[in-house]
């Protein structure tokens, strides 16, 4: 009995420590998976807040469909405006005179006809008088009641109810352009203010610059467009279509990467996109969002914002 004393109590005691040694096995265990959970929470926080239906709509909170769309490869001329030298008039005395009355005051429009002048006839020292042979608007004005007439324009009239955009293409570019093709006028400020076609190519280059001038007939009738005024020819070289791309505006970066805000109903949810090829409006979605889905075009920083509130109120 003495002997067998040790070897039970050297059982005992290895019996023992492998209790321990499971049971600080499976803390450590769980010790990691709650090490992990908590991973898990920081680098995953909700990508998504409600907003009521009402309430996006006071922000201003603009939403339209994911679809295809057709980008343009685009080139951007300058240019100025000019008036059509066919819309331009240049009005004389008939018979030589004195001018005895004006009718008109510099910069005011006329209609075809409008009495302009009296001048009195040297020869007959009847008054006879000069009517506008055009409608437009007195640019230039060089009559003076008492002055004697003579070969110099009494008044210049200009209709700029149709006028040229005259935009510069230098020799990088001469050869992507050409007649036919769509172009956007851009003022200084970036705003669209008329659309049309290339008319026609100069066959001449400009000395000083050797641009070669390619001219974009506008319809004018509004009188947005003034000559001598700068603008940016936006000029459609080349189209192509895609699938599926959303506004360039709807784009925001977010947690490192590029999103939409998708919308469906009062929830928002940033959607991580792969982006293709693009244009000066759209941009080609390749991965991240589906045909048909509802997305957030206009004041997506806000719905950006009101998550980030949300996650950082979270971590809080």
């Amino acid at each position: 009995m003495k002997s067998l004393f040790p070897i039970a109590l050297l059982a005992l005691l290895l019996s023992g420590c492998g209790s321990d040694h499971a049971a600080d096995e499976h803390a450590h265990e769980n010790g990691h998976e709650h090490e992990h959970d908590e991973h898990t929470h920081e680098e995953g926080p909700e990508d998504r807040t409600t907003i009521a239906v009402a309430t996006a709509a006071a922000m201003g909170i603009v939403t339209q469909e994911a679809g295809p769309a057709l980008l343009k490869e685009q080139l951007l001329l300058t240019g100025a405006v000019q008036a059509d030298p066919s819309r331009i008039s240049r009005v004389r005395a008939r018979y030589p005179g004195v001018v005895r009355e004006i009718g008109v005051q510099p910069f005011s429009t006329v209609a075809r006809g409008a009495l302009l002048a009296q001048v009195q006839s040297n020869e007959s020292l009847l008054n006879y008088p000069v009517t506008a042979p055009i409608g437009g608007t007195i640019v230039e004005q060089q009559a003076q009641v008492g002055e004697a007439t003579g070969d110099t324009a009494l008044f210049t009239i200009v209709d700029i109810s149709r006028v040229w955009a005259e935009l510069d293409v230098f020799q990088r570019e001469l050869s992507r352009i050409e007649e036919g093709q769509r172009v956007e006028l851009l003022d200084l400020d970036g705003r669209q203010v008329a659309t049309g076609h290339i008319s026609r190519i100069a066959p001449l280059a400009v000395h000083g610059s050797q641009s070669v001038r390619a001219r974009v007939v506008i319809d004018n009738a509004a009188g947005q467009l003034r000559p001598g005024q700068f603008v940016t020819g936006r000029v459609t070289v080349a189209e192509r279509k895609v699938d599926l791309a959303v506004e360039r505006a709807a784009l925001q970066r977010f947690r490192d990467a590029d999103v939409v805000f998708a919308n469906v109903g009062d929830s928002y949810e940033a959607r991580r996109l792969e982006l293709g090829r693009s244009d000066a409006t759209h941009v080609e979605v390749t991965a991240g969002l589906e045909p048909g889905a509802r997305y957030v075009t206009a004041n997506s920083y806000l719905i950006k914002a009101d998550i980030e509130k949300a996650g950082a109120s979270h971590d809080h």
